[in-house]
């Protein structure tokens, strides 16, 4: 998977968790599990870090 593509799903995870945050009602009502959503964000953000990681690491290949 491109890098670019991590950033934007772990950015759409982060979005997704925070408008969950804002909006518990209209989310329950869909059946989404409001107190879960804490665990999508922090996956949002940890596909962000591994994506930099990544991306740091790999300015040293010779390609």
């Amino acid at each position: 998977m491109a890098l670019n593509k991590l950033i934007w799903v772990g950015l759409i995870c982060c979005l997704t968790a925070l408008a969950i945050q804002v909006f518990p009602n209209a989310a329950f009502r869909i059946g989404v599990d409001v107190g879960a959503s804490w665990v999508v964000f922090g996956f949002g953000i940890f596909l962000i870090l591994m994506s930099t990681l990544i991306s740091v690491g790999g300015k040293n290949c010779d390609h």
